[in-house]
């Protein structure tokens, strides 16, 4: 059975409610309040059945959404099953009319003959219009209350009204509710535009902002709401938003009927576990967990309305400009959140025209790319405008910056190979995986799937992996990357000449503001198989860099070798080694003792370490290479002839002291050498040569 959720609209006592009473039998007045003052204030819900052709009558039993009995039998024959929401036609309860205008697929514009159009009319209109509604319907209401002149200007006024709006063309057709004229030829329009309606697609992550939460007895909290996209089953988990508390849904229901699961395009009761009613309100959402997260922070497109119904004023917020931090009242699904509006790309927003903008609320909302929104003024409380969410942020905006309105352009016009491509671009650290996109892009996951194959194999994107992640890269960003790795190398040969490289993590170190840590390996690999980079030791360097030392520099590292290798297992201290050759060197020479070098000095002693002719013990403890090889094979015999050595041991053996004869032990312990056994150490592998 298809499905589709139709909504009223117009001004108050314009005859919604008897309207929808004549279509499905229902009265979608629950209130006291409502039966006594005989006006709508908050939303009603009915359904009806409709065949491919030809009606079925509505259920003999009328009941409310999520509270009824089964469905009558003559249901199986049907076609569509269609949900009908009823809003209040009040201006002091628009925001009402706004929670119960979300997700609607068809919009039942009415007015009555009598009254002709109304303030509410034009802005219940207004509404629907940027909300993004395409399939609709006026019905003029109380035809009999009016000769066949009077109906005929109030169709002239629907005409103008309607002119440049979705309803411009549609359907038109006269009705008396209570004697039932013409409510035949209403659900016969209706099953044309349900007909030459595209139906929703199921295969959405699932979200349902919620209109109402109340508590059956013996079953706990129940929600309702329309159903946006996807599906939700019995017994799964989902997410209530902004609260972030994860429940499980214990039963769902649909107009009034038990079944197993809800799709997009259905009006939906689900009984939850694990919360209390006391913890849900209108506004709040389910989504699948982890999918959506809550926001104060939007940009978007705006369109600032030329006027509402309201009568003309000359400080109506509907006939002035639009300005820069302006208060409003900020609608998307069934929430309302005030929040101020940061004009992006203007001083001012005249009225009739469109702008990108930042909405900065006073509380959290959820909202996906590309959903529409609407904004009233905080007093009067007037619709002044309304758009699509571009996309939501962590971060505010800067007005007037030329690459920011770029990119929010093209998120307002560009395809979904545009978007991916930018999304990847524009990510804070250029990686994001499919899930990431489906989430921040509100592109489905098929659809993602899609073009990320496609952009891969045109070389657009690249892969890499992060644990059990695979984060997706945009080449041009990757290229970008590789040219900052690469300048930060030749900046680091040109101010450290005689060092061989940097050492890798020093490397990532410096760059982490540039090249995020999952990013930076793949840089580095690609940079090493191009053969623009040289990895040895765990040391980068550009291919082809050599260490040139000039004559006087070679006479240095001489020296300073030859310090180390006369010092022997009583290595010179690194600062008295370089202050010795301040002072001078065994060829008469005076060095100078100024900083740059003294940076010559250390640039030399690391050097000698880079190319493994100094072994760093440990922190400011080096010998030289050959002596340590010597000290292998003392230790190797004293060991093989003794069967261990200890400190005390070596320090004799080596004629040092305790000072060297601890560190030069553990250290031989690090190389697996050695092994210590308690206070002794024995040769970690004895089977086998021994330098």
């Amino acid at each position: 059975m298809k499905r589709a959720v139709i909504g009223t609209a117009g001004h108050i006592d314009h005859g919604k409610t008897a309207l929808v009473k004549a279509l499905t039998g229902i009265d979608t007045d629950r209130l006291p309040e409502e039966k006594a003052r005989g006006i709508t204030i908050d939303l009603g819900f009915a359904y009806m059945d409709l065949e491919g052709s030809g009606n079925i009558p509505p259920p003999p039993s009328p009941s409310h959404e999520g509270r009824g009995t089964c469905l009558a039998n003559n249901t199986a024959r049907a076609k569509w099953r269609v949900g009908i929401v009823d809003v209040p036609g009040h201006e002091r309860f628009v925001k009402n009319m706004l929670a119960g205008a979300t997700g609607i697929d068809i919009a039942l514009l009415v007015v009555a003959a009598d009254d002709g159009v109304m303030p509410q009319t034009v802005e219940h209109l207004e509404i629907l219009e940027l909300l993004g509604l395409r399939h609709g319907a006026v019905v003029i209401t109380k035809k009999d209350l009016v000769d066949r002149e009077w109906l005929a200007l109030v169709k002239e006024d629907i005409k103008d009204l309607t002119k440049g709006t979705f309803l411009w063309g549609a359907p038109l057709i006269e009705v008396d509710s209570l004697k039932g004229a013409g409510i035949a030829e209403l659900k016969e329009v209706i099953r044309g535009l349900l007909e030459g309606m595209e139906e929703g697609d199921i295969q959405g992550l699932f979200r349902l902002p919620i209109d109402r939460a109340f508590t059956v007895q013996g079953f706990g909290c129940v929600v309702t709401g329309t159903v946006l996209s996807g599906q939700v089953k019995v017994g799964e988990e989902v997410e209530l938003l902004p609260v972030k508390e994860v429940v499980r849904v214990r039963g769902i229901e649909v107009h009034g009927e038990k079944v197993g699961s809800a799709v997009k395009g259905q009006r939906a009761a689900l009984n939850l576990g694990g919360i209390k009613t006391s913890e849900v309100r209108r506004g709040f959402e389910l989504s699948v967990p982890g999918y959506l997260s809550p926001t104060e922070l939007l940009d978007c497109h705006l369109h600032h309305l030329s006027s509402t119904g309201s009568p003309p004023q000359a400080d109506s917020a509907s006939h002035r400009p639009l300005r820069n931090g302006e208060r409003v009242r900020f609608h998307i699904a069934t929430t309302e959140v005030m929040g101020r509006v940061v004009l992006l790309d203007k001083e001012v927003l005249m009225p009739g025209e469109k702008g990108l903008v930042q909405f900065r609320l006073e509380g959290p909302v959820v909202a996906e790319r590309g959903e529409h929104y609407v904004i009233r003024s905080y007093s009067p409380c007037l619709t002044i405008g309304g758009g699509k969410v571009l996309r939501g942020c962590a971060s505010r905006l800067r007005r007037f910056q030329e690459d920011t309105l770029k990119e929010l352009q093209l998120l307002l016009e560009g395809d979904d190979r545009e978007v991916i491509g930018q999304a990847l671009r524009s990510s804070r650290n250029y990686l994001l995986s499919e899930e990431e996109l489906v989430k921040s892009l509100n592109i489905r996951p098929s659809r993602v799937r899609e073009v990320v194959e496609e952009l891969i194999a045109k070389g657009i994107l690249t892969t890499i992996r992060e644990d059990s992640k695979v984060l997706l890269v945009d080449r041009q960003r990757l290229e970008s990357s590789k040219i900052k790795m690469l300048k930060r190398l030749e900046d680091f040969h040109r101010t450290n000449p005689l060092r061989v490289g940097v050492e890798e993590s020093a490397l990532k170190v410096h760059l982490s503001r540039e090249i995020p840590a999952p990013l930076f390996s793949l840089v580095l690999t690609e940079l090493g198989r191009e053969g623009l980079v040289t990895i040895s030791d765990r040391r980068v360097s550009t291919s082809g860099f050599q260490v040139k030392l000039s004559q006087e520099d070679k006479k240095i590292a001489e020296e300073m070798e030859r310090a180390f290798l006369q010092g022997k297992f009583n290595p010179p201290a690194p600062e008295s080694a370089l202050g010795g050759l301040s002072q001078g060197s065994a060829s008469g020479g005076c060095h100078p003792q100024g900083p740059s070098q003294r940076k010559t000095h250390q640039d030399l002693l690391s050097l000698l370490l880079e190319q493994k002719t100094l072994i760093e013990i440990e922190k400011s403890l080096y010998i030289h290479a050959k002596v340590l090889e010597e000290l292998k094979g003392l230790v190797a015999g004293f060991i093989k002839e003794k069967g261990s050595i200890t400190v005390a041991d070596l320090r004799d053996l080596a004629n040092t002291s305790r000072k060297y004869a601890v560190p030069l032990l553990e250290y031989l312990d690090r190389i697996h050498f050695t092994r210590r056994e308690g206070d002794r150490r024995v040769l970690h592998d004895p089977v086998g040569s021994r330098q």
